[in-house]
């Protein structure tokens, strides 16, 4: 396992050193290790190094392709734009139309809010976006189902009928 020359051994040190956040230092580290030490496997460097063998693979794949800026590839989390059906402003404009309407008893079901929001972004949307959209912004099912889906209705009204039929006899003191 061997990394492509881009830095000098120096330079790769110097460049660990000065990381703020602990994901990069740890990935520059991994860099520095195989640069440093040739002819050892990424099982090798993994155990020595407290990582994964992925971690090792990904880390030195991302550098040997991209060269210099390979870190903004390794980027991991957060919102990504182009899965974003709406930008956070515009999602806080909208979720704040919704409260406004909610408030006054014209937002009944998630259906009906969900046909706002594919409006609103020109497309059709997930259900999955949706309820990561009112997590986001701090909304939440407040309104119990009537019944659960698979009820069985005949042995409700069953179950009603012969409810004070248990055999018990109840005294008032």
């Amino acid at each position: 396992m061997q990394t492509v020359a881009q830095f000098s051994d120096e330079a790769v040190k110097e460049i660990m050193d000065f990381q703020t956040e602990i994901r990069a230092f740890k990935d520059w580290q991994v860099i520095y290790s195989v640069q440093t030490s040739r002819g050892k496997t990424a099982e090798e460097f993994a155990s020595m190094l407290g990582v994964s063998k992925t971690k090792i693979l990904r880390v030195i794949q991302l550098y040997n392709k991209h060269g210099r800026n390979w870190r903004i590839y390794g980027q991991w989390g957060g919102r990504r734009r182009q899965r974003c059906h709406l930008s956070l402003e515009v999602e806080k404009a909208l979720m704040k139309s919704l409260e406004e309407e909610a408030l006054t008893g014209k937002v009944l079901t998630f259906r009906h809010l969900k046909k706002k929001v594919d409006l609103f972004a020109g497309k059709e949307v997930s259900d999955d976006y949706i309820w990561d959209l009112f997590s986001r912004h701090g909304w939440r099912k407040k309104a119990p189902r009537q019944h659960h889906p698979k009820v069985d209705k005949a042995a409700r009204e069953e179950y009603k009928k012969n409810q004070g039929k248990c055999g018990c006899q109840i005294f008032r003191v």
